[in-house]
């Protein structure tokens, strides 16, 4: 039976409230016994799932994950609990996405920022890609095929990334103007209704023209501010890491089920691989995560902590 409307914004809620920066500071607290032998961990959302195995490294089990609702409420709660002196010997560490926002990744010793948008842009990139078609295409740096998918690839993503130089205005746009429609969710915009991506081409989608004006209604953006976004990220370059990660995700994915599905159709390959069991889930956080990158930041920040926990 499926959810009515209703019920998946009563649900919705419900999480919110559970994941809100109140309501884990209770969880929190109600964790004293092991204030002096754990460390504390704060994730946005499902972030846990690229962080604990890489925590898991350095503290083995002796650390307690949470998520909590978004970086919003990361902040409101490393602000909560660096506010009590009461806290201040317990191991703890707080993690959020770079975002658009100014950075904030010397605020203070306990928290981390990304070096990129999101953690999806650690997932979304070559290195990661490389690895996933040795291991799960049985691909090997020595074939012919690996190369074509690596060059590929690499074309594609470029295009790619090319063609969301709009999108990514309009969400540097919101994060620029505080009081732009703060309650339109980029997350609901589908990244096959701005491009389809495969191994051979990048298409634009035919709802792209309709998805970027009902965004910019909605945000209420004229072409000229439009405009100066765009020049401002065409400024930066780097957009393997400064555009928005989950989108990045959904084109590497595209791109590894469109390799799946030619395998089995097409002659892209030279000869057909066998044992191809790649099959990626909404669950793809967790199930990619050993091919992600770790950031040399993230693993000085975890040493750090290592370190000052055994002192």
């Amino acid at each position: 039976m499926s959810l009515d409307d209703n019920e998946v914004l009563e649900i919705e809620d419900m999480r919110q409230a559970r994941e809100s920066a109140n309501s884990v500071f209770i969880k929190f607290t109600d964790n004293k016994e092991y204030f002096s032998t754990h460390a504390f961990c704060f994730f946005e959302g499902e972030d846990g799932k690229y962080y604990n195995s890489r925590i898991r490294s350095y503290f083995s089990s002796y650390f307690i994950p949470f998520a909590v609702g978004n970086k919003k409420e990361v902040l409101k709660l490393m602000n909560k609990i660096k506010s009590d002196n009461l806290y201040d010997k317990i191991s703890k560490m707080f993690f959020i996405d770079r975002d658009y926002d100014l950075s904030m990744k010397s605020a203070d010793e306990d928290l981390y920022e990304t070096p990129c948008y999101s953690i999806e842009n650690l997932y979304a990139c070559e290195s990661c890609f490389q690895q996933i078609i040795q291991s799960e295409f049985g691909l090997n740096i020595s074939d012919n095929d690996y190369t074509k998918c690596i060059k590929d690839f690499r074309l594609r993503f470029s295009e790619f990334n090319e063609g969301m130089i709009e999108f990514n205005s309009l969400v540097l746009f919101r994060r620029m103007k505080s009081n732009s429609n703060s309650n339109f969710k980029f997350g609901s915009v589908k990244t096959n209704h701005l491009y389809v991506s495969k191994i051979d081409k990048i298409i634009k989608s035919e709802k792209y023209n309709k998805t970027i004006s009902d965004i910019m209604n909605a945000l209420s953006i004229n072409n000229d501010d439009l405009e100066h976004c765009k020049q401002d990220l065409v400024t930066k370059g780097s957009y393997d890491v400064l555009f928005r990660g989950k989108n990045q995700l959904d084109f590497m994915i595209s791109i590894l089920n469109n390799l799946k599905e030619l395998n089995n159709t097409t002659t892209y390959f030279e000869s057909k691989l066998r044992c191809v069991k790649l099959n990626i889930t909404s669950n793809r956080l967790s199930e990619l995560s050993q091919y992600a990158i770790t950031p040399s930041c993230l693993t000085t920040f975890l040493d750090n902590h290592r370190k000052n926990m055994v002192s």
